[in-house]
């Protein structure tokens, strides 16, 4: 599977990379919300090299590329590659951060130790739309600007431009993303020594699917904010009075008058169980990689007993670069950072439910798909799995393709969820019905 093939059958996840070799490929959101490449002005010879840099063409896998940068420490089967294992939070950048402010404590230090020159992560931009604002990579050279990305952000994002920089101005990089976008990087970096040279420092974040930019307008509607402009927006405000899963959604827009009003919505009454997979890309379920096994390091929410219950938020950490591990230690004994070891079978155990749909949910849609185009996996296809749970999987592929194209047409029709309710209610019901059904069996089975 090359890349116009990726293309194609509807797996490019829109990362941009495929433009740093090629500057006649443009990248472009479609009709659901999501990035695509297009190729229709490249050549034969550049689609070659273009395929070599797709993280779901036929190319290196997460583990042939974590073995030529990282070999001779741990490895785990679901975790990949490790030199140190940590939880804990930044004490002064524990409050902007959606857990515990890891990500933006390490880019300061990096600033702070003339590690880098600049630093690449998604913060909120004006632009030219119907709500005045989007979400992108951007270039940061100081630590003044940290902290306007210091927050997650669930919106489709590509590394096109920013690559774009980078190959221009000389400097060390350190750079933000998700696992394929990570992957992605260490291709472009084995094709290309000015991108190896340059970006020094790849910060992964856990992942457990992409959102569109339906989504945000889903959420902006559920949260009653009115068409038109949005000042700011935060998908992850937190409620340090409950338990760090419950956040909630913010938007701030500005009236005539210049009164500011605030709109608000916790993810609990969102109602939308993340594991569904509503307004993912299809790319999405077909990846195998939870932990940012090719990053330097890969950050994570402390979703387990010994942390949820503080709201503040905690970080759980797989680190696998040197400088990053000594970074994080050195923080501990400055009184920067509260931290301390964590197991293995804590990490994983923190994932669960990704490393459930993306290593055993993938091997039944791999099978599903068998006879079909699908990017290759490291997991093998197979149909030995429980009824429900197979019933599950095919209801989440149903709830993905129609969540898209039912928001599509909401936002053709106007304003309000009434068109999107009416034909998302029958399969939400389904799904919920079948997770009764699981939970019943797993509480009578003992």
């Amino acid at each position: 599977m090359d890349i116009k093939e990726v293309i194609k059958q509807g797996y490019c996840i829109g990362c941009g990379v495929c433009r740093a070799v090629d500057q006649n490929i443009n990248i472009n959101l479609n009709s659901f919300g999501e990035y695509v490449a297009e190729l229709n002005d490249s050549s034969l010879d550049k689609i070659v090299e273009a395929s070599e840099v797709c993280p779901f063409a036929a190319n290196h896998n997460e583990t042939v590329l974590a073995e030529e940068i990282f070999s001779g420490q741990s490895q785990h089967e679901s975790v990949g590659r490790y030199l140190g294992l940590f939880a804990g939070y930044s004490i002064n950048d524990r409050n902007s951060g959606s857990s515990g402010g890891i990500i933006t404590y390490i880019i300061n230090e990096l600033f702070e130790n003339n590690e880098i020159d600049y630093a690449i992560l998604v913060r909120p931009l004006v632009a030219n739309n119907i709500r005045n604002i989007d979400f992108s990579f951007d270039v940061i050279s100081s630590k003044l600007d940290v902290s306007s990305g210091s927050t997650s952000f669930y919106y489709p994002v590509t590394y096109s431009k920013v690559l774009e920089f980078i190959a221009k101005n000389p400097g060390n990089y350190a750079i933000t993303g998700i696992p394929c976008f990570h992957k992605a990087i260490r291709l472009l970096k084995r094709q290309n020594p000015l991108y190896r040279d340059r970006i020094k420092y790849q910060l992964g974040l856990v992942c457990g699917q992409l959102k569109s930019a339906l989504y945000f307008e889903y959420l902006l509607r559920r949260a009653e904010v009115p068409i038109g402009k949005v000042e700011s927006a935060c998908f992850r405000r937190k409620d340090t009075n409950n338990r760090a899963d419950e956040y909630l959604f913010e938007a701030v827009t500005r009236d005539s008058n210049e009164r500011q009003h605030i709109y608000r919505i916790s993810n609990r009454k969102i109602s939308l169980n993340w594991g569904m997979g509503l307004f993912k890309p299809k790319a999405c379920d077909f990846c195998d990689d939870v932990f940012a096994e090719t990053a330097d390091i890969a950050v994570m929410d402390g979703w387990l007993p010994q942390y949820i219950n503080d709201g503040k938020g905690t970080s759980l950490m797989v680190i696998r670069d040197k400088y990053l591990y000594d970074t994080m230690l050195n923080g501990k004994v400055s009184g920067k950072l509260h931290l301390h070891e964590i197991a293995i079978e804590e990490i994983v155990k923190s994932q669960q439910g990704g490393l459930n749909h993306r290593r055993k949910g993938l091997a039944y849609r791999l099978y599903l798909s068998e006879g079909r185009m699908v990017p290759s996996k490291r997991i093998k296809p197979s149909s030995n799995f429980p009824f429900l749970f197979k019933a599950e999987q095919i209801l989440r592929l149903i709830l993905r393709k129609t969540s898209r194209q039912a928001m599509a047409l909401q936002t053709r029709v106007g304003s309000g969820l009434l068109v999107f309710n009416l034909i998302m209610i029958p399969f939400l019901f389904i799904y919920r019905v079948l997770q009764k059904f699981q939970r019943l069996l797993k509480a009578t089975s003992f």
